[in-house]
């Protein structure tokens, strides 16, 4: 039958497959425990075999295209473990943050909802132009634009703000 297939008869190399599929199969199986896997392996070890047959010494057929589906199996096996390995290594160094970081992210979530909680306490006035200056990083000129104000008059609120927040806010508060 190897010399039908090697001379190019297509029912012969059907035939052939027929005969060994399940065998390929069970081998593939056995190494990756994955039945779509099983049957890509064996697909692409009859591909490898119909490449390779020329080269075919007549020695145990059975045993030689064990052997190509045996190393296309664990090629497989070892090449979804390198895959697995990256995908893990690339959640580790940039999907979580340490510990450390979590904690460092709770704590300054509390801060600037107790500083949020703080500001909606003082006088409306001083409310807008210190999220826009001490929050955002908005510029004097900048806020006095967008509130329709005079510049001085934004300095001057931020600095009254600032002596109503030494009257009343305590450091331990925060």
């Amino acid at each position: 039958m190897i010399s039908k297939v090697r001379s190019g008869n297509k029912q012969a190399l059907r035939m052939l497959i027929e005969n060994y599929k399940h065998h390929i199969y069970k081998i593939a199986y056995s190494v990756v425990h994955n039945e779509k896997d099983a049957e890509d392996i064996a697909q692409e070890t009859f591909i490898k075999m119909i490449d390779a047959l020329p080269s075919y010494q007549n020695q145990g057929f059975k045993t030689w295209i064990s052997k190509i589906a045996l190393h296309k199996a664990i090629d497989a096996k070892r090449k979804k473990q390198r895959k697995q390995e990256e995908l893990t290594s690339f959640e580790e160094d940039y999907l979580f943050p340490d510990e450390g970081r979590v904690d460092e992210m709770i704590v300054e979530k509390e801060k600037t909802q107790l500083v949020q909680s703080a500001i909606n306490r003082m006088p409306v006035k001083f409310q807008q132009v210190v999220r826009l200056y001490h929050l955002e990083g908005h510029s004097y000129k900048a806020i006095a634009d967008r509130l329709d104000l005079k510049e001085t008059t934004v300095k001057m609120r931020l600095y009254r703000a600032r002596v109503w927040m030494k009257e009343n806010w305590k450091e331990e508060d925060f």
